[in-house]
Parts: structure tokens; C-alpha cells; sequence
């Protein structure tokens, strides 16, 4: 595979990964799925087996009683058909009828069709009896003799089928259906008709007459039978065929007298027909449609009683039951989704927003509670050891911080009583006097700066002193430096009018100038310029800077100054550049301090913000 073809296939996986994430990086959608899949499996799986058991249920019963009709149907055709049968044996029986026959039988052969108005009178009486017949008629090999109707098609291709009769005996001939015309003096009828046949014989010694005698019977009457017994909310589709196949009954008057392959195809033909068995059912797939066959041969004849069902009709109530699940699983899916995400966030919820609150702690802010609702259950318990946590942590961080705060009053204390202020500063200002006397003005002029650095420096004791005064500090400090060093480094002082008299930490700008000189300008013999401005800050307070054109630091300094590293071995007094940031932070707030800029070759600027402080 090329490069090129696995791109799609890893942009699918990545796509994919992003909600493998999700369900196993959340306790949320972990306990979504979870009780998710729990509500929904049982319901799946019972609603499975409910509707397995019910289709097979149904079809069972349905097959059963489909079963028991079919018999039903055969047997109630069986005992038509003998009626048929005995009523035949009153036409062929009547000693009457048969002398009329005779009479007429031996009429001039040249007139082939007869009429008897007393064999139509004698046989309306049997008609009258049973409504199911539509005419009788008799036939012999030199005449058509009318019975109640007229054939209105009496050729030699309709009659002969019926005088093959004489060739059975005594036996019964049945005629599939056939659509019959028959014509009186009045009108005459179309009706589909199916035929029973007998050869008449002689009452007296049982010879043969050489007539034989047709019942005419309405098709009607099998399709009743069917329809009665079949009768139901099931569509069971009932019909009658002959041995060879031909449809003798069929709801559908078009499919009369066709071959049951139209109905049921070839594989369903070749079931009925070739089948040894008296009854079978078999399922069968027709044009698209599955069926379930029930067939029983009648004991009158070699015809076949046949019942179809439709799968469709008969699973109709399982697929109504099925949807009924369906929709009921969807409501319970509606609702295991609604409670699963009600139980989960009622868990992850209380998780979520202590974990909010531990983010609040880690960023410094220990005003956080969090809200207990007198539930008792875990999450309060856990709730209520956090704010106890988080109250402890702030009692411990205010005492330290007293502690640091009482420590540092402490040595500043220590530091005034161990030098008396006013005796130092009238022996100072003796020994700047004899100097001055001896002629040593330089040495006066530096017992003059120290005295006033001194002065600031001790002050009364108090932690602040006015912008003003930090300035003359350090200008103090950098007289003295240039009395022991002569060196030549230009500084520059900038201070705004409106600054001068805000109050500021004291001591802060004198080891930043302390740290320039000494590293700054190692290299450099002239040309060193160090730049001193108090402004106010735009973002609100005032802004000290002291900026130099030095050699600069190395990043891995700034750097480490910023993670609270110490940027300088060498302190004054034990006092660097991060003590400095460190006691502004604990003076001022966290939000001020110092910040460094700084380029190797160019120079350093190093920042003081501070807030207003009057």
C-alpha cells in the first residue's frame, strides 16, 4: 500500500479516537454507557425471545387450525358430493324418467335434439328440491335430450367427453367446471358449472340403456363451502382441483378451468400433484410471496381440496406485537438514556465541580467552599473534608505569614537597638567635621553620604518611605561606590512630580543598582550609563526601572530569576535581587514584584511595579 492510499484510513481512525477518548477518559459517559446498556439489554433480549416465541406460537395454532378447516372443507365437499351422488341415483332410479327416455331415445335419429314437456315437468320436482343443480340433461350416441336447461353449444367436441361415460359402467364420471350457456324459450344464462355423469341402466335386469344422464351443478355451491369453512380473520385462501391439476373451485372466476401453476407455480404443481400423500402441508415461495399449503384429496373423487395462507397474513398479529416492542423499546430507550444521564451527572457533577474548585486552590484562591446539601451521602462527606482542607491550608498560610511578618519586624528591631540611631549620627557627624578641619574633603563628603544613607536606611522603623527619599538613597549609595571604585558610570535620574511623594518599600532600588555595577560592566572601563525612572504605571500604581547598557544576562538567568531562583551569588547584606522580589510580593500582594529584561551585548532593564501607597 502507498503512502498516499493510507491516508484516508488514518484520518478515519483519528476521527475515531477522539470519542474512544470520551468513553474512557470520562466517569461521566463511562456511567452513561453503562447503565445505558444494562436497562437495555434485558429489554432487547426479552423482547426478542417474546416475539421468537410468539411468531412460532402462531404459527403452530395457525398451522393446526388451517389443519382441522381443511378437513373440515374436504369432508363438508365429500358429503355435497354424495348428495350429488344420491341424487343421480333418483334421476337414473325413477322408473318414470327412464321410460320417457326410452320413448324418446327411440325417435327418428334424424332430429337430434328432443324435448319432453313431462320429463321437464317430472324433473323440476327434483330440481326444486336442491337449488345447487342447474340443469339435467341425457345424452346417448343418437340423440341430446333436453332436461330443464338447453346446451346452448351441442357439438360433437362438448358432447363426446360425456359419452365416454358408457365406457365406466356403472361408475361415476365427474366433469371439471366449464362456463355453460343454456337457453330456454325465454331467456337464457351464463353460469359456471361443474357436471356429474352416470350411464341409466334397466330397473328390471340391469342392462344398459346406452343413455346417459348429466347433473349440471353450480360452481357456485364448492366456493360456498370453502368460503363458510374457512371463514375467519385470517386470510386462508381455499380452492378446488381435479387430479390432473385444472381448477374445478377458485374464488377468482378467471382462474376456473386453468391449471394450478398459475395460482401456485411449477414447484407447487409438482407438491400437489406428484405427492403420494392423501394430506400435506408444505411452505412455498410464489411470486415473492411466502405461503404455507394445506392440501387433502376427497374421498368422492381424485379431486384436492387446497387451503394458502400468506406468511404476511398469518405473522399480521405477530408484526403488530413486534411494533408494539418496538415502540415500547423506544420509550424505554427514551427513558434509560434520560435517567442513565440524570444518575451520571448526579455523580459527576459533585466530581466536576470539586475538581473546578482544587484548579480555584492551585491558583491561589482559598476563599472557595464547596456547597454541601445535607444529603449524607458520600459527596457531602467529601465536600465537607475539602472546605476543612482548604479553611486549614489558609489558617497555616496566614500563620506563616504573621510568623515571616513578626520574624522580619523582629531583625529590623533587632538591627535599631543594636545601633543607636542618634548616637551613630552625632558620631558621624563629628568625624565629617574633623575631616573637614584636617582638610579631607573627600573623606567628609563620604562620612556626609553615609550618614544619610544611614538615616534612610534605620529611618523610624517603619517599612515605607517616600519615593523621594528611596531616590536619595540611592544617589547615597552611588556616591560612596564612586569614593571606593572611582569608577566612571554615568546614572541618570528621571522622576515625575507626582510620584514623589507615594510611599514604597524601602531599600528595593539600591541591590539592583549594587547588582549593575558589579556585573554589568565588568568589561567596560568608560561609557557605563545606568538610567533611574519612577513614573506611574498605566495599569494603575508606580513603576520603578533601572536600566543599564551592560553586557547583559544569559537567558537561563532571566529564566531561573522567574522560576524564584537566585540570579546572583554575591548579595549586599545578604539581600539579592529575589529577596527583594520576595519581600515586595509579601508587603504588596502577589500581583507586584519585579520582572527582567535582558539581552547579552545590549543591556539590562529590570522593572519594580508597585501599587499606590500614600
Amino acid at each position: 500500500m502507498t503512502p498516499t492510499a493510507g491516508k484516508p484510513n488514518k484520518s478515519k481512525w483519528n476521527r475515531f479516537m477522539p470519542w474512544m477518548n470520551i468513553w474512557t477518559s470520562s466517569i461521566r459517559y463511562k456511567w452513561m454507557l453503562l447503565l445505558f446498556l444494562f436497562s437495555l439489554t434485558p429489554l432487547l433480549a426479552m423482547g426478542f425471545m417474546s416475539f421468537s416465541i410468539s411468531k412460532s406460537t402462531i404459527n403452530k395454532k395457525v398451522t393446526e387450525y388451517s389443519e382441522q378447516l381443511l378437513r373440515q372443507t374436504a369432508e363438508n365437499m365429500d358429503t355435497r358430493l354424495g348428495i350429488y351422488k344420491d341424487m343421480m341415483m333418483q334421476v337414473v332410479g325413477n322408473n318414470e324418467i327412464l321410460s320417457m327416455l326410452r320413448v324418446l331415445d327411440r325417435t327418428d335419429a334424424a332430429q337430434y335434439d328432443l324435448d319432453s314437456l313431462s320429463l321437464t315437468t317430472k324433473l323440476s320436482t327434483i330440481i326444486a328440491i336442491n337449488q345447487d343443480l342447474q340443469s339435467i340433461s341425457f345424452l346417448s350416441s343418437n340423440h341430446y335430450i333436453k332436461g330443464i336447461y338447453r346446451w346452448n353449444d351441442r357439438s360433437n367436441e362438448k358432447v363426446s367427453p360425456f359419452l365416454r361415460t358408457l365406457e365406466d359402467g356403472s361408475n361415476f364420471r365427474w366433469f371439471p367446471t366449464r362456463l355453460g350457456t343454456y337457453v330456454d324459450s325465454l331467456n337464457s344464462q351464463n353460469v359456471h358449472v361443474f357436471s356429474l355423469a352416470k350411464q341409466i341402466y334397466k330397473t328390471s335386469d340391469d342392462s344398459p340403456v346406452g343413455i346417459v344422464a348429466v347433473l349440471d351443478i353450480r360452481e357456485d355451491v364448492l366456493k360456498e363451502i370453502g368460503d363458510k369453512t374457512t371463514k375467519s380473520n385470517m386470510d386462508i385462501q381455499s380452492f378446488v382441483i381435479d387430479g390432473s391439476g385444472q381448477i374445478i373451485s377458485y374464488p377468482d372466476n378467471q382462474f376456473l378451468g386453468k391449471s394450478v401453476k398459475q395460482v401456485l407455480g411449477e414447484s407447487g404443481y409438482n407438491q400437489i400433484i406428484g405427492a403420494p400423500s392423501e394430506e400435506l402441508a408444505f411452505p412455498l415461495k410464489h411470486d415473492g410471496q411466502r405461503l404455507i399449503v394445506n392440501y387433502k384429496k376427497l374421498h368422492t373423487n381424485d379431486w384436492i381440496v387446497v387451503n394458502v395462507i400468506s406468511e404476511s397474513s398469518l405473522y399480521k398479529d405477530t408484526n403488530r406485537l413486534l411494533q408494539i416492542i418496538m415502540i415500547i423499546a423506544l420509550i424505554c430507550i427514551l427513558f434509560s438514556i434520560i435517567t442513565a444521564m440524570f444518575l451520571a451527572n448526579s455523580i459527576s457533577n459533585p466530581i466536576l465541580k470539586m475538581i473546578r474548585l482544587m484548579r480555584q486552590v492551585m491558583s491561589g484562591d482559598l476563599s472557595v467552599k464547596f456547597m454541601v446539601k445535607r444529603r449524607k451521602d458520600e459527596f457531602d462527606i467529601l465536600g465537607e473534608n475539602f472546605n476543612y482542607m482548604v479553611t486549614r491550608i489558609d489558617e497555616l498560610l496566614q500563620a506563616v505569614y504573621e510568623e515571616q511578618n513578626h520574624k522580619r519586624v523582629a531583625e529590623l528591631k533587632a538591627l535599631q537597638a543594636q545601633i543607636n540611631p542618634h548616637f551613630l549620627y552625632n558620631t558621624l557627624d563629628i568625624i565629617k567635621w574633623t575631616a573637614l578641619l584636617q582638610k579631607a574633603n573627600n573623606a567628609a563628603e563620604m562620612v556626609s553620604l553615609l550618614s544619610r544613607l544611614l538615616r534612610i536606611s534605620l529611618g523610624k522603623g517603619e517599612e515605607t518611605v517616600t519615593v523621594e527619599e528611596e531616590i536619595e538613597h540611592v544617589q547615597c549609595y552611588l556616591g560612596i561606590q564612586k569614593f571606593r571604585f572611582n569608577f566612571h558610570i554615568e546614572t541618570f535620574v528621571h522622576l515625575d512630580a507626582d510620584v514623589r511623594t507615594l510611599r514604597t518599600p524601602k531599600l528595593i532600588l539600591q541591590p539592583i543598582v549594587e547588582n549593575a555595577i558589579l556585573h554589568a560592566f565588568t568589561e567596560r572601563e568608560s561609557g557605563g550609563e545606568i538610567h533611574i525612572r519612577c513614573m506611574k504605571h498605566p495599569e494603575g500604581g508606580i513603576r520603578f526601572e533601572v536600566a543599564d547598557n551592560g553586557c547583559g544576562m544569559e537567558q537561563a538567568l532571566v529564566k531561573g530569576f522567574r522560576a524564584h531562583q537566585e540570579t546572583s551569588g554575591e548579595k549586599l547584606g545578604g539581600i539579592g535581587l529575589s529577596n527583594v522580589d520576595e519581600r515586595i510580593k509579601l508587603i504588596c500582594g502577589k500581583m507586584y514584584g519585579l520582572d527582567i529584561q535582558s539581552e547579552l551585548g545590549t543591556g539590562t532593564r529590570i522593572g519594580i511595579r508597585l501599587p499606590f501607597m500614600e
